[in-house]
């Protein structure tokens, strides 16, 4: 299953085994991400591609590559119903460090929402490292508000988590 989203400036599409060396290389240009889901600055390819194999095991799940005039430059996890809840997630937004605050992750997380409402989602969910205090200002900002904190696998740890969500409507 691929899904294929455009954007005024990004195109979303779903991975390809190909694509997870490069993905490797936005991963590790994030190192104060690495270290808070993972204890540690890198990640290794055998990691990205145990994540990429498990999102691809759930029946809507994807793994979407965030391009500008193809150039890959992050990644997202989208589940547009999961199994267990029914809810629309976003597991995962990264974005190389290169191309963080110019509105790049605003726009995909856009573009995901207007799909998920499009497939019959009324709201979407996303959970935040509790100590990822820009990544709570970011999903603050684009209307995301906290109604839960659980303890939850991130990486190699478990660690508190604050589930987030957004109401969807037409305007979004």
């Amino acid at each position: 299953m691929s899904l294929y989203l455009a954007g005024e400036r990004l195109v979303l599409r779903s991975m390809t085994r190909e694509d997870l060396t490069l993905t490797l290389e936005i991963y590790n240009s994030n190192p104060d991400y690495n270290f808070l889901r993972n204890g540690d600055d890198n990640v290794t390819l055998a990691e990205v591609e145990a994540e990429y194999d498990a999102t691809l095991t759930i029946p809507t799940g994807y793994w979407l590559a965030i391009c500008v005039a193809d150039r890959l430059i992050g990644v997202l996890h989208l589940i547009v119903s999961n199994p267990s809840d029914q809810k629309s997630w976003i597991s995962m937004l990264l974005l190389h460090s290169d191309y963080q605050r110019q509105g790049f992750g605003k726009e995909a997380v856009s573009l995901v929402e207007q799909h998920c409402l499009k497939a019959g989602s009324r709201n979407i969910h996303h959970g935040v490292i509790a100590h990822n205090a820009q990544a709570l200002l970011f999903w603050g900002m684009l209307g995301y508000e906290q109604y839960r904190q659980v303890q939850a696998p991130v990486g190699r740890l478990t660690q508190p988590v604050l589930l987030v969500a957004k109401w969807l409507d037409e305007a979004s």
